[in-house]
């Protein structure tokens, strides 16, 4: 329902859907040092190719975060996505928009879990002595 809004709001609903493919697809690997604890996260960088209506050959790139479904998908799979008749090289993947969302609702609701046993227990022990404080 807020993606067909989205959609709607931002006016990809008029574009063009095609099926394109994933003409090549490459991990990457991001190094984060942080108080000499190395951590890494992974992306998959694909490339995208469809036709237009007027037969020419557009290609485009996305980058997937490896918590995703679609960083499963490699070079030759077949994806829906939609592209703008005025400029046919500009796209729209919903299923990526998806996965960001999701991805961030993860993230935020990780957050407010962690903040709740933090500060949950905090407010309880602060109320019940107060008084003897």
């Amino acid at each position: 329902m807020l993606i067909e809004l989205w959609e709607r709001f931002r006016g990809y609903d008029r574009w063009i859907v095609a099926e394109a493919t994933i003409e090549s697809s490459e991990m990457e690997d991001h190094e984060y040092t942080y108080r000499g604890q190395t951590s890494h996260t992974y992306d998959s960088s694909d490339k995208l190719v469809w036709i237009d209506k007027q037969g020419n050959r557009q290609t485009g790139s996305c980058s997937v975060p490896d918590g995703s479904p679609l960083y499963q998908l490699v070079g030759g799979e077949k994806i829906a996505i939609r592209y703008n008749p005025d400029m046919p090289e500009e796209y729209y993947f919903p299923e990526l928009l998806k996965a960001r969302i999701h991805n961030i609702f993860v993230g935020v609701v990780t957050v407010v879990l962690f903040l709740g046993l933090i500060l949950v227990p905090l407010f309880v022990f602060f109320h019940v002595f107060r008084s003897k404080l």
